[in-house]
């Protein structure tokens, strides 16, 4: 059996990057446009320095698999097959670095990241969508997820599911294509901790289930640095409390885009450029909190989401509200929510786009398969005795 082939390359985390650039700016271009007068635009230099999330040109790739002396026979001949922090630690495994952390049953616990790599899972809901992985049983999962080191800066996390508390607290951070697991009392948290300054925290195209009874994401204790040019999305993101999906305080400020909010929870947020969400809800919700930011381009299932939320110094326009946002409604619990071709969210978005998590310039994937290239069939011939040759059928696709 063949488990977890993908391949990665220089030139493919290259192409990721310049594509994570080019959003950056984007972005920056639609806030400039949208009122000049907002404190809270992507400075010329805080773009720039997005080179820092680059791999090195020397950067080694390195195969984790635990499933050794578990369910594979013979054992997979693998760099490392312990646990993720095992392999992060090992002295050969240096900043630039790429960790493949490849299928299996066993979790492989919780990281604290003190180093500047890049870690690749298979993605998940592999069997719930078509042409993901050879296997299709199981992806990658670890625990809860720490980057507060700053010699972790520039760090990119791709393909896993993540069960535990995930702390964002350096500089650069791309957070993308991952099914996130919040237990109770566990959340995504942005800050230090402290009065340290951070910049560039992309959390993106993830599949995010809410946790109680606290913000799914939000500000970590104590933080009183500010954290700038914040992305949050083409998320799908739900939570079955009424409580928040998002309270962030006045020291954050960003962007929420093309992203899809379930679930009974508002928003309370501070100095965001919120456009082209779709937020719905399973029951009672309360009002959105909006605090200097734009809000423009969404739509609402109440007008207390983007049309009268509660707060200040606000410009809101082109929202639809009181709508059902019409969603394909059938399928994986992601592609669930895709756009039915009907639906008023299709092509209503800033500058035509589509609203959602499907929609913009880097769209949500279905089972948050990673940006490298990946075997989804291996077929391989019957061999007759004494032949010379065989038979192998690949199918591949890049995502």
């Amino acid at each position: 059996m063949v488990h977890s082939i993908y391949y990665a390359s220089q030139n493919t985390m290259n192409y990721v990057l310049q594509a994570f650039y080019s959003d950056f700016i984007f972005d920056a271009s639609l806030k400039l446009k949208t009122n000049p007068m907002k404190q809270f635009f992507f400075s010329v230099a805080a773009i720039a320095t997005l080179a820092l999330f680059s791999a090195d040109a020397n950067a080694k790739i390195w195969r984790l698999n635990n499933s050794n002396g578990n369910t594979l026979t013979p054992a997979i001949n693998a760099n490392f097959t312990g646990t993720l922090q095992e392999a992060h630690d090992n002295a050969s495994v240096n900043n630039g670095d790429t960790i493949h952390i490849e299928a299996s049953t066993v979790s492989y616990g919780s990281l604290t990241m003190t180093k500047r790599l890049v870690l690749i899972g298979p993605g998940y809901f592999l069997d719930q969508n078509p042409k993901t992985q050879v296997n299709r049983s199981y992806g990658s999962t670890i625990g809860a997820l720490t980057i507060l080191n700053p010699a972790s800066a520039g760090s990119f996390v791709s393909g896993l599911t993540i069960n535990g508390a995930v702390v964002l607290g350096a500089n650069k951070l791309v957070l993308f294509r991952n099914y996130i697991s919040l237990p109770n009392y566990n959340y995504i948290y942005l800050g230090t901790g402290n009065a340290t300054n951070i910049d560039s925290i992309v959390i993106r195209s993830n599949y995010i289930d809410g946790a109680y009874p606290s913000a799914s994401v939000q500000g970590y204790p104590s933080t009183t640095g500010n954290v700038t040019n914040f992305i949050f999305s083409n998320n799908i993101i739900s939570n079955a409390y009424n409580t928040w999906c998002i309270s962030l305080g006045g020291n954050v400020s960003g962007t929420i885009r093309n992203n899809v909010f379930i679930g009974p929870s508002p928003m309370s947020v501070y100095n965001m450029y919120v456009v082209n969400n779709i937020q719905t809800f399973s029951s009672n919700a309360g009002a959105n909190q909006f605090f200097n930011s734009v809000v423009e381009f969404n739509l609402g299932r109440t007008a207390a989401f983007f049309q009268t939320p509660t707060g200040t110094n606000n410009t809101i326009s082109n929202n639809i509200v009181n709508t059902t946002p019409g969603f394909v409604a059938t399928g994986s619990p992601d592609g669930y929510y895709q756009l039915a071709a009907s639906s008023p969210a299709k092509g209503t978005g800033r500058l035509g786009q589509d609203m959602g998590a499907f929609g913009g310039q880097i769209p949500y994937a279905l089972s948050g398969l990673p940006w490298v290239p990946n075997i989804y069939s291996l077929t391989i011939a019957p061999i007759a005795p004494g032949a010379t040759s065989i038979s192998v059928t690949v199918s591949a696709k890049s995502n």
